[in-house]
């Protein structure tokens, strides 16, 4: 039983992470186990007692499901406390642990890309930290919507950072790709780690610099990675009403790697 009186209710204060499953295995999950400890220490929330046994329980519920490609989502908060910005901490943390199925190499947006709208990052400074305070994403992404777009990526005063729940490559004239540096303005995402190493690996040059507008403009391609997007093209950009559309021949290419990858 969840109180109402959880720290991630009365303060949106809590760490999440989210995991694919692909023939029963969770894809990178070690990397994915070691960012929620980067990011429940940061916030300062205790790990959960079970986090000995995170993994095993991850499976279990997979198995419990009957799930082989699907999701699992793990949420991490401080629990119950006195409603106060600053409590002692309570006796446990809370754990969530989820799942369901996930059409990823088979969804629509994989095969046929995205329109994405560029938007203004109203975020917090730590966007490093998976946090569940995810309301101007929400925000962000419905106004995309409600606009006939897909999703949504994010600029600040350097640039591109990101996209809704993605991180973000454009691929240069001459086939390089490039992406914004880690740091902590962007998530460190496992699925934009693990596809810089496959595309150095393929013999592909990687750049990690900020992305102008500009660059937007010129770029040949556009994609996205993330855990459930996979790697997804970008066909339709609009920035301040100016609209782009771009090739995905090299983004198929990354597609085929990674999905090789994963089976």
């Amino acid at each position: 039983m969840i109180s109402p009186f959880d720290r991630g209710f009365t303060f949106g204060e809590g760490i999440y992470e989210v995991c694919i499953s692909v023939d029963g295995k969770i894809v990178d999950l070690e990397d994915h186990l070691a960012r929620l400890d980067r990011s429940l220490e940061a916030a300062g929330i205790n790990p959960p007692p079970e986090r000995s046994m995170l993994s095993g329980l991850m499976h279990d519920i997979l198995a419990r499901n009957s799930i082989g490609n699907g999701f699992v989502y793990i949420q991490v908060t401080p629990g119950k406390t006195p409603r106060n910005f600053v409590a002692l901490p309570a006796e446990r943390s809370t754990l969530l642990i989820s799942t369901g199925p996930a059409q990823l190499e088979g969804s629509k947006a994989f095969k046929n890309g995205m329109r994405v709208q560029v938007l203004p990052d109203i975020r917090w400074k730590r966007r490093d930290i998976k946090t569940t305070m995810l309301m101007p994403q929400v925000m962000a992404k419905r106004a995309a919507l409600n606009a006939g777009f897909d999703d949504v990526i994010f600029y600040d005063d350097l640039g591109i950072t990101e996209g809704s729940s993605s991180n973000v490559f454009m691929v240069t004239a001459d086939a390089a790709l490039v992406t914004r540096p880690v740091s902590h303005q962007i998530l460190s995402g496992c699925t934009r780690n693990t596809l810089i190493e496959l595309a150095i690996q393929n013999g592909m040059t990687v750049i990690e610099r900020p992305i102008s507008h500009d660059d937007l403009s010129n770029a040949k391609e556009i994609f996205l990675t993330s855990s459930t997007y996979l790697v997804v093209p970008v066909v339709e950009l609009e920035f301040e009403e100016k609209v782009t559309t771009y090739s995905c021949n090299e983004t198929k290419k990354l597609q085929d790697i990674y999905i090789k990858y994963l089976h």
